[in-house]
């Protein structure tokens, strides 16, 4: 079936989901080793599709941390908010502060070549890979404690 596929219920993006995803709310926790297997995470720049709540798609080419091993990527929430806030002042006023879904990556070449052919969100969910889970984890807390 080549790169599309059927779709289920659910899923926004009509290519194959791609990623685990975990949206970091942790100001404080940069998961430079993953959360699941304790390897070094990369830094992967990577398009972004956005629903922010009532309905409004946007796209962000992000840097994120991402881990090959468990094909996890990690987005921190507190590196985000003030992206979509000032995006948001410029176009969208009246949607800053409503809540947003991180739903998934957009094929690359399609994100380079902009809006220009896109005319419907459909149009736009064909160059979307929804994430194939979503996920949260705790960030390790460590404590001093006195020897014996």
């Amino acid at each position: 079936m080549g790169k599309k596929q059927r779709k289920k219920a659910g899923q926004f993006g009509h290519l194959p989901p791609q990623h685990k995803f975990f949206l970091n709310p942790h100001a404080d926790a940069r998961f430079t080793c993953c959360p699941k297997c304790d390897a070094k995470t990369k830094l992967r720049k990577k398009p972004l599709l956005i629903l922010i709540h009532p309905a409004q798609p946007v796209s962000l080419n992000k840097t994120c941390r991402y881990c090959p091993s468990c094909d996890l990527l990690i987005l921190h929430q507190n590196e985000l908010e003030p992206l979509l806030e000032r995006m948001c002042q410029q176009y969208y006023p009246q949607l800053i502060g409503n809540d947003y879904l991180v739903v998934g990556t957009i094929e690359r070449k399609d994100w380079k070549e902009g809006r220009q052919d896109i005319t419907s969100l459909d149009d736009l969910f064909n160059t979307v890979h929804d994430f194939k889970q979503h996920l949260e984890f705790e960030p390790a807390r460590y404590m001093w404690v006195k020897e014996d």
